[in-house]
């Protein structure tokens, strides 16, 4: 099996996590959902955000993941925000104006090589334009390998693990090889990526969304853990839809017969992903008879995300907003 790390970091800052839920003022009226206590006001609230919900049930903590002695931490880097050490997972939901939605949720995975969530560029921006077309955006804190809580051991431990980093040649046609703790990271974040689909269809209601129009997306890291939940899900956890940006996925075979409708977007100098594996999981789909587009723009690099570089790559979220209309995602009344 192969996976994927890539993108680099920058220095955090302590910040202690719940796993309750919380709602709070913004443009669209917030979200109560019934017996979800509300999460301490030191967690870091985006300001227009609907309500950010623990995805498990109970106190929040996935099985398995009882006896970490962690506590999630936020930084603000320079032009992005930088997550680490999630022990609860949660999705934070940003709705679009009243009179603007048509049903479909997003869930939205950041990319981070397993190891951190960059929340800005591959999370809360791309919400905030899923909004503007209708969708109710979900942005997916998933678990991702420890790392240690101690600032100045986190630089050291960041500095050492991110120069090791594989770097692919033009010739690989698959995501690279992790090493053993971000494969085991990968593996808790893909049954985290199914659990929120299964959290936000039971609760299709609450938020207001059509529980037959609910996909998943995500960029690196994210995006790998989008396409492997997709690709083993049962039916309550099955996107409707997939988006793989620039995504390290896990070899899967042989794939499934009813695979979800899949957008595939990717450049042609990146580095961290070989961009054939793109054109790899196409094939896969292709072979299937299934729904599938595929761009690789020659410019743009790993982690073009929500950027804009002046470079080929820019254009990815119109070609995504063309696909999800003509997919039927961007219109039409609510199924329940």
């Amino acid at each position: 099996m192969r996976c994927l790390i890539f993108e680099t970091i920058a220095t955090v800052s302590l910040l202690t996590c719940s796993m309750m839920a919380f709602g709070q003022d913004n443009k669209s009226q917030p979200i109560a959902i019934r017996d979800a206590p509300k999460l301490p006001d030191y967690i870091e609230k985006p300001a227009d955000a609907s309500g950010i919900f623990a995805i498990y049930g109970s106190n929040g903590v996935p099985p398995g993941s009882e006896k970490w002695a962690l506590h999630e931490q936020t930084s603000h880097t320079p032009g992005d925000k930088m997550v680490r050490n999630v022990v609860i997972p949660t999705v934070t939901v940003f709705r679009p104006e009243e009179g603007t939605a048509n049903g479909t949720a997003l869930v939205i995975a950041p990319g981070g090589a397993f190891h951190v969530l960059m929340m800005d560029n591959e999370g809360y921006t791309m919400a905030r334009w899923a909004t503007k077309l209708g969708m109710t955006a979900f942005v997916l804190k998933y678990r991702v390998q420890h790392t240690p809580a101690d600032d100045a051991e986190w630089q050291k431990f960041a500095a050492k693990t991110f120069s090791e980093l594989p770097k692919v040649s033009m010739g690989e046609i698959y995501p690279p090889m992790s090493h053993p703790g971000a494969e085991e990271a990968r593996l808790w974040g893909e049954e985290d990526a199914r659990q929120a689909i299964r959290f936000i269809r039971q609760h299709a209601k609450d938020f207001s969304i059509d529980p037959h129009k609910i996909g998943t997306m995500g960029f690196s890291a994210g995006g790998g853990i989008s396409v492997n939940a997709g690709l083993r899900s049962d039916s309550l956890s099955r996107p409707d839809f997939i988006g793989a940006i620039y995504a390290g996925y896990r070899i899967v075979s042989p794939v499934p017969q009813n695979v979800p409708p899949l957008f595939i977007a990717i450049a042609n100098d990146d580095k961290s992903v070989a961009p054939i594996s793109s054109a790899r999981l196409f094939e896969d789909w292709h072979k299937l008879g299934q729904s599938v587009e595929l761009h690789i723009f020659s410019s743009g690099s790993h982690g073009f995300g929500t950027k804009h570089q002046n470079k080929l790559s820019d254009q990815w979220m119109d070609l995504f907003k063309n696909w999800l209309s003509y997919q039927g995602f961007l219109s039409g009344a609510i199924n329940k």
